[in-house]
Order: C-alpha cells, then structure tokens, then sequence
C-alpha cells in the first residue's frame, strides 16, 4: 500500500478545528488553516498533488507566488507515512510469548452493599479463594513471566489471609507488583502490615463515588468517612494511590469534586470507571456523552492545576501519543491477562467473572495450559477491530482500540461492537490531537502543528506493529523516559559498546579530563568541537551523561565561561560530578555544573544560554516540538544551538520504532530529516543548517544517519540591501524574501548574521559588507575637462595591480637563469640575489611578491573554523591576490596545516600559526628545481614541526619532520612534469592526512575538492597525466 496517497487521509473536525487521519496505517496530524485548505483542495481534485496543480500555471520570476509553492512542497513532504504491510488481525502479528499481569478475586465477600456493584457482593456472600491455590497461581503465572499481580473481590481487605497474601507476592518475588482494589475501609487496620511493604511496588486503587452524601446514598451510610480514613493513612506512609469513582447517572456531576477531594488526599491520579451495566448495575441508564466528555474535560483543567493526572485521559493518551504505524487491537486479556475467581475458574478479565460462557479452564488443569489451549481464549485471540463491522466506518479504530471488550461483552453479548462509550473514546482523542497542536503558533502556510509520533508516551517493547489495550478496572501508564532510563543507567554503571561514540576526541581535547569519564562517551558526534565555543560563553549540554563535553567545553568557555550540563538519570550526574574537581584542579578553575531535568521541562530560566549543545539525545525526548520550545526559551536572542543527532530519509516502520532496545540505541526515535527541519522552524529557530551527515547504522534495510545541525534563536532583524550571487537560480530566506541569482533588494537581514556569506549584504553604497576583500582595479575617476598636468612615467606597483601568473609587473613570461645574480626589484627597489627574471628583465623578489598574501593567509588561518586542509586551501587560493603559481603557496602550506589541526582539537595558538606562516615565506620561489624540494613539502615538514615542537635537540620530532618532507617529496617526484603548485600542494595535503595517522595526535583531513579548474590558465598543464584532471560537464 503507498504511504502517501492524500485520499488515504479522512478529515475530522471538533471545535472547529481539523485532524485529518489515515486509518489503516494508523497516523494522524493537526495542519494549520491554510494545510487544512490545502489538503481539502488537493483530495476534491482526484488527489492530484501540488506539482500537477501548479504546473500549467506561469508563474514569473520573483513572483510571491514561489514561496507559496515552497511551503506547500514542504507541507506535503511530511505527509508520508511508514510502508506498512496488509494487516490480517492481531493473530497473525502476534505471539502468544508471556503473561504480564494476573489478577486474583480472592473473595466474594465485602464489607459494603454497593448499588452498582458488578458482582451484588455483600458481607453475606460467600466464596473466597484458598491460599494455596493464591500460592500456585502466582508461581505459574510469574514463571509464565506475569510480574503484575491484582487483589480484588469482593473487598480484598476481609479476607483473612490477607496479610499472607502481600507477603507471598511482593516478598518472595523482588521484581513483582501488588495493586489492591479496594473501598478503603480497613486500610487503617492493616496500618502496619501496608507500612512494611516495599512502597515502590505496591500500588492502591480505592474506592469512593462522590461526595459524602452521594457516595453513602450508593456504598451505604458512614462509607464516606471510612474511606477518608483510610485515604488518609495511605498519605502519611507515602504509598502511590489512585482515587476511583463509579461514573453513575446519579453523581456524575460531582466529578470535578472528586479532582479536588483527591488532591486533599495526596492521591496521583484519579480513575472514572465507566459504569458496566450489569450485576446490580443493569437497570442504570447511561450517562449523556456530550455531557460526559465536558465534564471530564473540565476535571482534566482542575487535576492539572492540582498536579495530578485522569487516570483515564492518560491513559488513552498513550495510544494517541504512540508511534506511527502503531494499531491498537482490542485488549490485552488472554494475551497478556487472566483473572482467577475463588474456585479456581480461569476468566479472560476480572469484569467477566461468574459468566459461565467466558469460563476458560481450571486452574487444576494447570495455567500454562488454559492459557495456550483454551478454545475461549483461542477464539478471543482471534478476533481482531480489523473483523469488526461497528469499526470499519471509524476512522480511530486503531488509535482508541476498537472499544472496551468488558463493556462490549455486558452491553450486548459479544466481544467486538458493543461498547457504548466508543463515541466518549473518539472524542477524547481528537480533542488530545488538538491540545498537543497547541504547542506550535499557527502560521498563515501550509503547515504540520503536530504530528503522531512527535510526542511519545508509549513504547509497546515488542518490536511490532501491534499495541493492546488494558482492563478498564484499572488503566496503567507505560513511561517512555522509564525505558530510556533503564538503558543509560545500565551504561552509566558498564560500558554499552552498541552506543558508544564513534567520534574519537583528540587527546589535547580531553587531556584535563579523568580516563573514566572518557570511556563512557555515548553519542553520534562531536557538537562541542564542531560549535566553536567562545571563551566567556554560557554553553548548555542537554544529556550531559558523564560529562565529556562539558569538561570539554569547560576548557574553550574559560574561566569566565559557565557550562551546565542536564541529565535525568541520578547514576550518570553521579558519574559525571566525580569528575569535577579533578577538572576544576587541571583547568584551574571550576566553571561546570550538573543539573537533574527532563528535556521537555528544563531546570533553567529563560534567556541563560549562548549555546545548547547535544549529542544524540533528542531522538530520545517524549516530546520533541516540547524539547525544542524549551530550547529556544533558555537560549538568548541570538544563541545558538549545535546538536549531533540520528535521522532517517524516510518514516521508520513501526517494528523499528517500537522496539525498546533501537530507541535505547538511538535509532526508534530518529526523526525524518525535513520532518526535524520543519519542528526547528516552527518553534521558531532561524538560519537553520545542516552541517555535516554521516551513515550512522542500517536495520531491517532501514538506513540511519548522524547528523549535525545549528539554529540560532533569532534577534529581530533590520532591513538591508541584499545581494544572492549564486550559484544556484534563487534562494528563499527565513522571512520569506525571494532573492534571485545576482539582483539587489532590500530585504530582512539578521542582526545575528554577520558572519554568513552565502547572500551578500550591501552597505549604502552597494559594497559587499559582509566580506572582508579588497578591489584589485585601478580604475579611477574620468579626467576633467581642464587640461590635465603633463604626465610622468608610473610604475604599475604603484597602482595596486599586479599580475596572477607569470612577471607580476608586467605580465611576460618568466626566463629562469642557470645561476643566480644580483637583481634589483621593481617594488621595493631592493637588490636581492635572483634565480628568474621575465622576458623585459623584470624582477620581484620573494618578500614583495607574497606580501599582500601573507597577511590574508594569516588572518584566515588563525580565524577560519574550516576542518579540511583541501577545503580552507581552495578557499586562500580563491583570494583574488592568491596567483596561480609562486612562493604563496610555500607558507599557505603550513598556515592550513596548522590551522586545521587546531579546528581538529589540536592545541595550537595563533602566535604557532603565524610562525608557521613566517617560516614558509622564507622558502624561495623555484626551490623545487633550485634546492632539490619543493616548497609545499617544506611547509608541511614546517607544520609538523610546529606541531610536535620540534628542534635540532629534539631527536624523535626532528626524525619525524623530515621523514614527512621525504614522503612528500616521493609521492610529489611520481609524476614527471613541470611546476604546477596547485596540484603539488593538494598532493602534499592529501600525504600530509595519511602521515598524520601515524605521527599526530589526532588525523588531518584532505577531502575537499579537488576538482582542478585552472587547465586553460596553466601553460604547463599536463592535462589528462595529472592525478586531478577532469573534463567540466
């Protein structure tokens, strides 16, 4: 099936806003106005796209128009969902491989006689279960692999083993959960016994069904103040508690009350239980749902401003907020669930308990048994939503689930199609899609405010596409940054080789930091090397882990600088602070700090960060438009980020994205690379670049890559002449401003901007002013009218030109002489010993010939953040001053080397890259032929030697230094030909990396481009015998 067909999307709409959502795959998204517009135009006109739409218009040059088309591309780009296969029901994509929970109704007794009971219990109804048979249970079903355990009855409290009861499961397991349904009554009986179990496994839902009047009216006169007793103690020994109440027609207006009676209790959460109709229950009538949805909605606003959670809407967010591709299919029971009632009979939920047509087996049969040769459970596996006909017509079929089976089941006799509350269900899960869209201002473009798979609050573990849901008698939370955690943790505390960073730092790097906190540097690249930190700066590591690159970043933000690093797992702030006085010791001065927090609510006020840096950590984030909101507020006006992270070309399929240990590994959370461009642009980040990408890893044919990328948070903007001079047709700015290939406009011009050329800025006199260069013409004004005073002889020099190749005087070929003789030069009028003049007995020394260069070569060099030697070499020798032959290239050389060692990580400062420079220059013109090695080799040895501190007292640096000019000047000597400087000095570059592998502290690279484009200006070219010879297409 395509994935991006836009018939496949259905429109809906709830408070006059549209999701649209495509059913069977399942995905969904929350467009703005005009996406809206879009998306209806597009699917009324026979799911033509926007290229079939636009391509019989004329649209000319310049026009608006364009950026319209831009955006829409955009928006329709994020459309594409993840190729999912035919689906044939949750049979055929599931295994029946563990039980997870097991729910235990250990009696039929209770100490209350509850209107709406499910089962009509009372204190004189009889039937509790043996502890024997609890005792066998719970061993069959753990061995089984169920680690959930669930009390209920009856009131579970009245039986009289229930002390032995929580003994057997939370003390002879260490790994188990209890949860305990009850009324609450004798909790403050059994005080001591709940005081003694392990808090952090043990779990109370209790009971209560309105306010006092309410409540006793159903559970019986005094019940209310019971169960506040109880609420109470369960407050003072800290014991997690949910507060329940029975939605009934008679007090489901106090269901805002609830909210707060809980918060008075220091309750978590609040659970409504849709009332089943059945039992004492069946002759309620239903609640309205319009009124129903309201009134849960405004019991969502009041638990939030009590900080607490509906038990129920979390819960439904889980699927809402899953990953794309993900279909929920009924529940979990017989799959992941059974419920045993007193006399042993084997149930698929607690709700369907004394109905002889759900009974599966017997325990004596054996658990294992009934659980894989049931023929209920059997035929219960087999049904799928896919099989439903009451589904087929809802478009939310695989995000809320198909319905409830308890309900289904009591409402109309089948398992499938008959839960009343599916309308309540749909409507909640739009109206969650809608808030979340909330997050992203809306834009007057076609635009994606949120998306499935954006937010994450489920990941399911099994490495499928296919999700159940849970009993409605008690709903559970899955915690994302829980299956994050456990992974990191385990590394903090051993090495995980399968997340280890590739990047290597270079030593000078991570010298002043402990050999422990370097071993466990998880990640996808080096943001911190790549950023450019500044001294003075305040940087921010988002998933600092043990803390490499904030001790890294320490050393460039200097003593005046602050580095913060942020963490949600105790072990690795642990790991990373033990580090910090040996740091603070080495650097002397201690500017690192490590603060607890989630990346979606970050422990830092607005406006504290010149940069954020991370490093493959936001794929991790449960909610990323969320992470980059909170990035954008912390960061000042004008700060930036740089963050290495994995990303994929296309959607992941969700047996990708679902598995637990790829999201641990970084790789079920990668975003779609344009999907993460168009969250940063919509948070409001500008300039937004990607700065280097790398294949990272390829599972189940599906490639990942590491990329790096940098945003800055935008300063308002100015308007200023701007100037786009190429190469390519037009370029599209931030603010929408379309500029074309070599006209000048006006335009909105970022203050923070300065130092990107791409587009030219104009001063107000229409120069280039966000280039440093200088004009080489020697035009002037034209003369006046008046007689102009007799001219004198003038020497060209004195004009600033001078020739690029050849006599730089006058432009003759140059004559080379067998020996040397004294020569004065036309510049300078210094006589110095020569080796060439040119064909009318010019000469230009050494020092004249490259002095307009070597200034420029040694401000680019000690400025430039380039990180291949071949790259910042194209880029000096584009310099209009640079010629195309001569000594230049002898103390450029040295200058890149040096310079690209230190943006390496290097330890190198300006004062070596200048001496370097120096020592270059003073190799002469034609060395190559005159002095037995060319000037290119020298400059590397140079370099070297620079580097490695080299002297004549220094025996192992002063070996290496000529060992390297050898190897150059043997790799140089394989090609039979005349000078060409171009090509000696690419090849002695691209030598110079190799060396480095084995004499350096960190490689050099040589990568850049090598296509040569100076054939028709070299007289000497050899052309198709040289190595970078190529015919231009």
């Amino acid at each position: 099936m395509r994935s991006n067909q836009y018939e496949d999307w259905v429109r809906l709409e709830l408070d006059n806003t549209a999701v649209y959502i495509k059913p069977e795959t399942p995905d969904w998204i929350v467009p703005s106005a005009s996406g809206d517009q879009l998306l209806q135009n597009i699917i009324a006109s026979g799911n033509r796209n926007i290229k079939e739409n636009t391509e019989n218009r004329s649209v000319p040059p310049g026009d608006t128009d364009f950026s319209s088309t831009v955006r829409e591309a955009q928006f329709l780009s994020l459309l594409e969902s993840a190729k999912i296969n035919d689906y044939k029901g949750r049979a055929h994509a599931l295994t029946l491989n563990a039980l997870k929970e097991c729910w235990l109704h250990i009696t039929n007794r209770c100490n209350l006689a509850c209107r709406h009971c499910l089962f009509s219990c009372s204190a004189g109804t009889s039937g509790s279960m043996g502890i024997d048979m609890i005792s066998s249970m719970v061993c069959q079903a753990y061995a089984l692999g169920a680690r959930i355990f669930y009390l209920t009855g009856g009131e579970p409290m009245v039986h009289t083993g229930f002390k032995e009861i929580c003994r057997l499961i939370l003390d002879d397991h260490p790994d188990t959960m209890l949860v305990i349904l009850t009324n609450g009554i004798l909790i403050p009986q059994y005080r001591d016994i709940l005081a003694s179990l392990p808090c952090d496994r043990l779990f109370l839902q209790v009971s209560l069904d309105g306010l006092e009047d309410t409540n006793d009216a159903l559970r019986g006169t005094g019940s209310f103040a019971k169960t506040a007793a109880g609420l109470k103690v369960l407050g003072q020994l800290n014991i997690t508690t949910t507060l329940s109440m029975v939605v009934h027609p008679d007090n489901y207006l106090q269901m805002p009350q609830m909210v707060r009676l809980g918060a008075g209790f220091s309750v978590v959460s609040i659970h409504y239980m849709w009332l089943l109709t059945t039992g004492r229950a069946s002759a309620a009538s239903a609640v309205p749902m319009d009124e129903l949805f309201n009134i849960l909605i405004q019991c969502h606003d009041l638990a939030a401003a009590h900080n607490l959670t509906i038990d129920n809407i979390t819960n439904l967010s889980t699927r809402v907020f899953s990953t794309p591709g993900t279909k929920y299919d009924l529940g979990n029971a017989g799959w992941e669930s059974l419920a045993l009632d007193p006399g042993g009979r084997i149930y698929p939920t607690p709700a369907l308990i004394g109905r002889e047509e759900t009974i599966c087996g017997h325990i004596s049969q054996g658990l294992e048994n009934v659980w894989r040769n049931s023929e209920v459970l059997c035929s219960l596996r087999n049904l799928s939503v896919k099989d439903d006909a009451a589904s087929q017509a809802n478009p939310l079929k695989y995000i809320v689930g198909g319905g409830d089976i308890d309900h289904s089941v009591l409402s109309g006799g089948a398992y499938l199609g008959h839960d009343p509350y599916v309308p309540l269900y749909n409507r909640l899960a739009l109206w969650l899609m809608i808030q979340s869209a909330r997050i992203t201002e809306e834009q007057h473009w076609p635009q994606i405010r949120r998306k499935m798979g954006e937010r994450l609050l489920h990941c399911i573990q099994n490495g499928e596409g296919v999700a159940l849901t849970h009993s409605n008698c008690v709903l559970t939370l899955a915690d994302t940054h829980g299956v994050v955690g456990q992974f990191y943790s385990a590394a903090a505390e051993d090495e995980n080789t399968d997340i280890t960073n590739p990047v290597c730092y270079p030593d000078p790097e991570i010298s002043h930091i402990p050999k422990a906190a370097r071993i466990r540097s998880y990640g996808c690249g080096s943001p911190v090397l790549d950023a450019g930190v500044s001294p003075g700066q305040t940087v921010v590591d988002l998933g600092s882990g043990a803390g490499v690159e904030c001790y890294i970043a320490a050393r460039k933000s200097g003593p005046q600088g602050r580095v913060i690093g942020i963490d949600m797992l105790d072990n690795m702030l642990a790991l990373a602070r033990q580090s910090l006085g040996d740091v603070a010791a080495s650097l002397g001065y201690g500017n690192v700090e490590f603060k607890k927090g989630f990346l979606e609510q970050l422990p830092l006020d607005d406006n504290t960060a010149d940069l954020v840096i991370s490093n493959c950590v936001i794929n991790l984030s449960e909610d990323k438009r969320q992470t980059f909101s909170e990035i954008l507020r912390i960061l000042k006006p004008g700060g930036r980020i740089f963050i290495s992270d994995v990303v994929t070309d296309a959607p992941c399929p969700p047996e990708i994205q679902n598995d637990a240990k790829l999201r641990g590994q970084c790789l079920s959370g990668a975003l779609v690379q344009h999907h993460l461009i168009s969250i940063l642009e919509s948070a409001g980040f500008s300039r937004i670049r990607i700065v280097k990408r790398f294949f990272y890893k390829e599972v189940l044919g599906h490639k990942f890559y590491s990329i790096t990328y940098t945003a800055f948070r935008p300063l308002p903007p100015e308007k200023s002449g701007m100037l786009y001079p190429g190469p390519h047709a037009a370029v599209l700015t931030d603010d929408g401003d379309l500029l074309l290939r070599g006209q000048s406009l006006d335009a909105s011009w970022p203050y923070d901007a300065q130092g990107d050329t791409a587009i030219f800025k104009l001063d107000p006199m229409g120069n280039v002013a966000n280039i440093e260069a200088v004009n080489a013409c020697s035009c002037g004004l034209p003369p006046e009218h008046e007689t102009p005073p007799t001219p004198r002889p003038t020497l060209i020099h004195e004009t600033g030109l001078k020739f690029q190749q050849d006599c730089m005087h006058c432009g003759k070929p140059l004559v080379y002489l067998t020996e040397d003789r004294p020569e004065v030069c036309v510049f300078c009028k210094t006589q110095y010993p020569a080796n060439a003049v040119c064909e009318d007995g010019h000469f230009v020394c050494d020092h004249c010939h490259g002095k307009d260069m070597v200034d420029v070569v040694k401000h680019i060099c000690t400025h430039t953040d380039e990180r291949d030697m071949i790259d910042l070499f194209n880029l000096l020798r584009r310099h209009q001053s640079f010629p195309i032959h001569g000594p230049e290239h002898h103390f450029a050389v040295p200058g890149v080397i040096t310079a690209v060692f230190r943006n390496l990580g290097g330890n190198i400062t300006d004062k070596e890259i200048t001496t370097a420079i120096d020592r270059g220059r003073a190799v002469p013109g034609g060395a190559c032929a005159f002095w037995g090695t060319c000037g290119a080799a020298v400059g590397a040895g140079i370099a070297f030697g620079i580097i490695l501190k080299s002297t004549p007292l220094a025996p192992n640096a002063r070996q290496i230094v000529q060992q390297v000019s050898e190897a150059i000047i043997h790799d140089l000597n394989q090609i039979p030909a005349a000078r060409c400087c171009q090509r000696e000095v690419w090849t002695t570059l691209k030598t110079a990396a190799r060396l480095s592998q084995i004499h350096l502290p960190l490689t050099l690279k040589a990568q850049g481009s090598v296509q040569c484009r100076q054939q028709g200006r070299n007289k000497e070219c050899i052309h198709k015998d040289c190595p970078y010879f190529k015919v231009s297409t």
